[in-house]
């Protein structure tokens, strides 16, 4: 079930049922889970008895409460929720794994007469890879064949934008669309984290007497993250600064971040800026190529820009070296060092690329 078909299920009053939420936006995720909550007990004075919520740490698993969880009768009602949630379904043992599809399997096959149950899994984003497409991962493949399994993805750019104008107007301030995309470049599509920088900068934006929220604002107000900076990385190996782009890595070092996840991010960009050159040499508009990405103009721009001066075939080289990077860095202890590999080789590939 996608998102999508989630929402118009919830809309319609619709909640029974054994759910698995997944994926990387938690914002919606547990906004999902509070509005069917209130269907299912809409009289609050009888939550505390028809609704259960149990949260696990790493390693605190315990498939009995859960059992007991889903066993235990409603009060005054012929409903009841129960809420489980999990930092990890990746993180638990093969053998946990299995205990919990078991005990999940086992309630919403025997049923509960003259209950409706609504019950939902849910993991913390990051917390479970459900595999690609048609080969999803083992426990994505098992938990659909009797739960109704919903990934709740990054929102998209438009959507986001729509969604901060609504939340700045809560202020009585308005914004940009361009505005707005800067601040998602600046702090990623994270619901949460936005959520947070838009408070930050409303009450700046207030107190200064303005109605609208502008690009100052958010230089003054909004941080930094992985997504921007894993740009500003790719972007000065496209100018052939290398030693701007050690500088980048060595703040990332500096921070202990996982070398892993930022050579994700890089290739990301690489393999973003390859559609962009496409575009670029079909003489399409950025706002074509937004389209088709899903990604706001400001975004789209940027991108398109950066690939103007890139050497031809510097972008597919780069891709080609990401992806040995990739298996390099997952099969070796060598973790930052392959990254500085891959940017002053980079260096080496331009000079080729000229010699030619």
């Amino acid at each position: 079930m996608t998102e999508l078909e989630l929402n118009s299920r919830i809309k319609a009053g619709a909640a029974e049922g054994f759910y698995f939420f997944y994926g990387d936006e938690d914002y919606t995720k547990n906004h999902a889970v509070q509005t069917m909550r209130k269907i299912v007990c809409p009289d609050e004075s009888f939550a505390a008895f028809n609704s259960i919520s149990l949260s696990f740490g790493d390693g605190e698993l315990d498939t009995g409460a859960i059992a007991d969880a889903l066993m235990a009768p409603p009060l005054m009602s012929s409903a009841k929720i129960v809420d489980v949630s999990l930092p990890s379904v990746d993180g638990l043992k093969e053998k946990e794994r299995t205990a919990l599809l078991e005990c999940i399997r086992s309630a919403a096959e025997a049923g509960d007469d003259g209950v409706n149950v609504t019950f939902i899994l849910r993991v913390t984003g990051g917390g479970f890879d459900p595999g690609q497409g048609k080969r999803p991962s083992s426990f994505l493949a098992a938990a659909q064949k009797f739960m109704i399994c919903v990934d709740f993805a990054y929102q998209t750019e438009s959507k986001l934008i729509r969604w901060m104008e609504r939340h700045f107007a809560q202020y009585g301030l308005m914004i940009a669309q361009q505005t707005a995309g800067m601040i998602i470049r600046r702090c990623g599509r994270s619901m949460y984290r936005l959520s947070g920088e838009i408070a930050k900068t409303a009450a700046y934006t207030a107190q200064s007497g303005r109605r609208e929220v502008t690009p100052d604002d958010v230089d003054a107000c909004v941080t930094r993250t992985d997504e921007d900076d894993a740009f500003a990385m790719a972007n000065h190996i496209l100018d052939g600064n290398t030693p701007a782009a050690l500088e980048c890595l060595g703040v990332k070092i500096r921070k202990k971040e996982d070398p892993i996840f930022l050579l994700s991010q890089i290739t990301r960009v690489f393999t973003d800026l390859a559609a962009a050159a496409a575009f670029t040499e079909d003489g399409r508009e950025k706002s074509d190529f937004a389209k088709t990405m899903k990604i706001h103009e400001y975004k789209a721009g940027l991108y398109m820009k950066a690939v103007k001066n890139a050497p031809d075939g510097f972008i597919p080289e780069m891709i080609r070296r990401c992806a040995d990077a990739d298996l390099l860095i997952k099969s070796t202890p060598l973790g930052y060092e392959v990254i500085e590999r891959l940017i002053c080789g980079a260096a080496e590939a331009r000079r080729t690329d000229k010699r030619e």
